[in-house]
């Protein structure tokens, strides 16, 4: 712990200047260019962030004083603000003071006992130990989003620390939202809602025929501003009383967000998360063996453990970031963890975990994110519907509802 060379007051590295006198802390400029380690959960923060991206604490910001500065000999009182009504005062109480803070300009009002009054409890003074909640920029419209789940301005839903959520925005004026019917109303079908995309906001298509073909230009359910949907991409279809879907190997592929436990992932395999497309190529190989003579050839030490190798793909076809990365646990997210895909407004802090097991096995398994994480159906593959099951198509994000 350190101390204020001005007024001894206890410090800490990630305070960018002292909490009493105001004095500026050295080692808070470390911070604006290394990071901040949060002193409560030891989460790393981007340089210059203000509150935990993890568990939403203020960071080292300057403690805000309620009390009014008094001014000293010799030197001019500032003006005081205008006046502002003053709410009536208990029986009980004294007089009535009101100061500023610096930190926000407002007018508090506060009543100070008569003697031998009973003593209220004295205000909460806030502190850099007093958390605060953690006001975030809203994706949608770049507003100051607030401590709730949706944005003031807006209406945007917002997840936790600031992951935008999936659901479709409130219609704007002048913009349609449709409610397409396929066959004759049948009771006790499915729906499919659409929760984002290119198409209509809040768009339900409901599947009262036998089967639907979904794509950017054939079958009945159709996204023609989506340029990753093939023309027919998958057909919704009924079979004992069950509703499937079925992929027609478009290249894009489809995919089906992970509900509750672990799934297998398998080399080759394709999972998103948030809007980052990633592909797992597996465990690491072994080295080749070395040439007659035994020189081994140069390179990186290996690691040590069983490690596994994450590519992203980027759109259009074309390889991304490749992360070799050491079991049993390696976290994706946008922050903070094994492998950063960084600034991305559906991607969660802690989004998804690859477990790896001591044979090279490799589990994958979502960590709660606001978004979830889809994992790719095998191309030509068939799979059974669910009330509640999610969809990802393109860029078509679907929710499935069965009455």
């Amino acid at each position: 712990m350190l101390k204020c060379k001005t007024c001894g007051a206890k410090l800490d590295f990630t305070m960018d200047a002292c909490p009493s006198c105001g004095a500026e802390v050295e080692m808070g400029r470390l911070t604006g260019i290394l990071g901040v380690v949060c002193r409560h959960c030891d989460a790393y923060n981007e340089p210059g962030a203000r509150a935990c991206a993890s568990c939403g604490k203020p960071l080292g910001t300057r403690t805000a004083t309620t009390a009014a500065t008094t001014p000293t000999a010799g030197t001019p009182a500032a003006p005081a603000p205008p006046a502002a009504p003053v709410p009536a005062a208990s029986p009980a109480a004294g007089p009535t003071v009101r100061t500023t803070p610096p930190s926000t300009g407002a007018p508090v009002v506060r009543s100070f006992p008569k003697p031998g009054a009973q003593k209220e409890a004295p205000p909460r003074i806030a502190s850099a130990e007093t958390p605060i909640p953690l006001v975030t920029a809203c994706p949608s419209c770049g507003g100051e989003a607030g401590p709730g789940q949706f944005c003031a301005r807006c209406g945007q839903p917002l997840g936790g620390h600031g992951t935008q959520l999936m659901g479709a925005r409130p219609p704007q004026p002048g913009q349609r939202t449709a409610t397409q019917v396929f066959g004759a109303m049948e009771p006790g079908k499915a729906k499919l809602v659409l929760e984002r995309g290119e198409g209509f906001d809040g768009a339900t298509f409901r599947l009262n025929a036998p089967e639907a073909g979904a794509g950017r230009s054939r079958g009945a359910i159709l996204f023609p501003d989506d340029p990753c949907l093939a023309p027919l991409h998958a057909t919704f279809f009924y079979r004992d009383g069950a509703l499937h879907v079925r992929d027609e190997g478009a290249p894009g592929g489809l995919f089906l967000r992970l509900r509750g436990l672990t799934v297998p992932l398998r080399p080759g395999d394709l999972f998103a998360a948030g809007d980052r497309l990633l592909h797992f190529a597996g465990p690491l190989p072994p080295p080749p063996p070395p040439p007659p003579d035994g020189t081994r050839r140069l390179g990186s030490p290996r690691p040590s453990s069983v490690s596994v190798l994450v590519e992203e793909w980027l759109e259009g076809g074309a390889g991304g970031r490749v992360f070799l990365r050491s079991g049993p646990s390696v976290t994706l997210g946008r922050a903070g963890c094994s492998i950063n895909l960084g600034d991305d407004p559906f991607l969660s802090q802690a989004h998804a975990e690859i477990v790896v097991e001591p044979d090279g096995a490799a589990k994958l398994r979502d960590l709660g994110s606001s978004n979830g994480t889809f994992l790719r159906v095998a191309s030509r593959a068939e799979r059974e519907l669910h009330d509640g099951d999610v969809l990802r198509m393109g860029r078509e994000v679907l929710r499935v509802a069965i009455a």
